[in-house]
């Protein structure tokens, strides 16, 4: 976890709580310390680093293992200011004096000059230097920091001191879970940092050879050939998974490349909305699967997956190798992980009990609510794809009351009301076009009215009309493939016919025919185990039965049984509460 402290000397005590309803902010600090560490490659060779280690405070006492790419630096969208401290405790035979610079961002610097055999001023360092004693302490600040995704990087002798590892991410939202405003809203974020190593080069830094002239050791990185690539530090296999969210949530993608070489991630099987770049958002949203990530680009993406999984993320520039091994690289594992299980719960004359805690009864920690009326039909959906199940009722067959902010109490103007159906229908709910928000529709005597474009609304020839099933069938719906899609299907007595294609039609051999439970049975649908694939279940009396392994079929000892929740007179639901 990152440490990150405010300070404030004790005589402006008083000042800082006059100012404190003002807005000022005393910012985000960091105390930083360059370090030479070894990393391990898959093929075995060990290649020496540099990096920057993490303390707790001025003291240097209490610092981590030196990493690269370093500690993020998170700023919070409060503070308007980052302090950093730094310490250079470099050791070999070639050490230097480093800095930190953050392009992109403005502040006060004082450049190094050097004069060359030619007589000329060249500039070797950007900003103040921090020689390699281990007790100088040098502090650079960035007064007024803007929001977005950036680059941290030593700024003295960055063709080799960024190369060997001197660099990282600096974070600031403009406002929680806002990366630049509401535009750029998101959930869940990942960080992606993209690096190279050419072990030529860190041989001759870890040597003393680097600034000899060849054969016996190298003057630039003219002739940079990396042969290892790494994200967040590590190359493949050996990079952990990368959360990336769960199903229905957007999740920001921060891309930042700290290499010499362009890359070009993909994010394989996802769609992804490029808003910004180097910290400065698009007039307009690019649409895509891949990021142009030039040297020292950082880039910032939003993705949304309606369903879990394991996302590839690789370059298509190609840089796949570690060393002459394939594969390896620059190849990383979005994971979006699946949801919480549904729980059960019952409607009874307008009032709602919900299992909470998903043990199956009712006890401590469930809730009890009321949204409509008795002789209403309940309704259940996640109605403005929040990635949770909000309740609603249907009244006289045709009149919907939709609880679209969740908050289980009708609000005019807020929550939705529509008339959709005719009496005698029965109401159905999903997701139908896998756009991540539930939609209203009805099955009326074996025939489902489907309102596909979600304005509540019957429209001929654009909502979506089937005949699927018989008079007396009773229906249910799912995503019984986890495609994030619902899809229909019947209960006829105690078999189950259930479009697994999801084309709205019986297709023998394809779609899915299954006997569960008995005639007498209520039905209900549910993901009992939290894989994004809807199973069946039944309701006797207060017990239900639930098909936990998904095989259509009753096996003692494995699914599920829940002896006794609600009454029998009680019309079971299910949800993601």
């Amino acid at each position: 976890m990152n440490t990150l402290k405010k300070t404030v000397p004790a005589f402006l005590l008083g000042v800082a709580a006059l100012l404190g309803s003002s807005g000022i902010s005393i910012g985000a600090e960091y105390w930083l310390r360059a370090q030479t560490f070894t990393k391990t490659m898959p093929d075995s060779s060990v290649v020496t680093m540099w990096g920057f280690a993490q303390c707790t405070d001025g003291t240097y006492s209490s610092c981590g293992a030196p990493t690269s790419p370093g500690p993020v630096l998170s700023v919070p969208p409060t503070d308007a200011a980052l302090t950093v401290h730094l310490r250079n405790a470099l050791t070999g035979p070639l050490v230097e004096p480093v800095s930190i610079v953050i392009p992109g961002q403005r502040a006060t610097m004082a450049p190094v000059k050097f004069t060359d055999g030619e007589g000329r001023q060249r500039v070797k360092s950007f900003t103040t230097e921090t020689p390699p004693d281990n007790s100088t302490t040098n502090t650079y600040s960035w007064p007024s920091l803007r929001p977005g995704t950036y680059l941290y990087q030593s700024g003295t002798h960055p063709a080799v001191q960024v190369q060997m590892g001197l660099y990282g991410a600096v974070i600031k939202n403009a406002a929680a879970g806002q990366a630049y405003g509401p535009a750029s809203a998101f959930d869940a974020e990942a960080l992606l940092v993209f690096s190279e190593i050419d072990p030529v080069l860190h041989g001759h830094v870890a040597a003393g050879t680097y600034g000899t002239e060849p054969p016996a050791g190298i003057t630039s990185t003219i002739d940079y050939e990396p042969k290892y690539f790494l994200i967040n530090g590590q190359p493949y296999p050996g990079n952990a998974p990368i959360p990336a969210g769960i199903p229905g949530q957007t999740t920001l993608l921060r891309f930042l490349n700290a290499g010499l070489k362009t890359h070009v991630p993909l994010v394989q099987g996802l769609n992804l909305s490029v808003i910004a770049e180097d910290g400065s958002p698009y007039g307009h949203v690019r649409k895509g699967y891949s990021v142009l990530l030039p040297p020292a680009k950082t880039s910032d993406a939003l993705m949304t997956s309606s369903r879990y999984g394991t996302y590839p993320l690789y370059d298509r520039k190609l840089s796949l190798t570690n060393g002459a091994s394939y594969p390896g690289g620059l190849i990383a594992s979005l994971v979006v992980p699946p949801e919480s299980a549904e729980s059960i719960g019952v409607f009874r004359n307008g009032e709602w009990f919900i299992d909470v805690n998903g043990n199956g009864a009712w006890d401590a920690g469930d809730t009890g609510f009321w949204f409509g009326l008795t002789g209403d039909q309940p309704v259940i959906g996640d109605w403005n794809g929040s990635g949770t199940k909000k309740v609603g009722i249907v009244r006289g067959g045709n009149q919907w009351f939709l609880d679209v902010n969740g908050n289980r109490q009708w609000d005019p103007g807020i929550d939705a009301a529509y008339t959709f159906g005719t009496t005698g229908d029965i109401p159905v709910a999903g997701d139908w076009t896998g756009a991540g928000t539930a939609r209203i529709g009805v099955f009326r005597s074996g025939q489902w009215l489907l309102d596909t474009n979600g304005n509540g609304i019957w429209e001929d020839g654009t909502d979506f009309i089937t005949q699927f099933g018989n008079p007396g069938d009773k229906p249910v719906t799912g995503d019984w493939t986890g495609s994030g899609t619902t899809y229909i299907g019947v209960i006829r007595g105690n078999t189950w016919f259930l479009d697994l294609n999801g084309n709205g039609y019986w297709d023998e051999g394809v779609d899915g025919v299954y006997s569960f439970g008995i005639p007498s049975d209520k039905p209900v649908t549910g993901d009992w185990t939290g894989t994004g694939v809807t199973r069946i279940g039944v309701v006797r009396g207060s017990t239900w039965f639930l098909d936990l392994n998904g095989n259509g079929a009753w096996d003692d000892g494995i699914d599920g049984v829940f002896p006794e929740f609600g009454i029998p007179t009680d019309v079971p639901v299910a949800g993601r509460w």
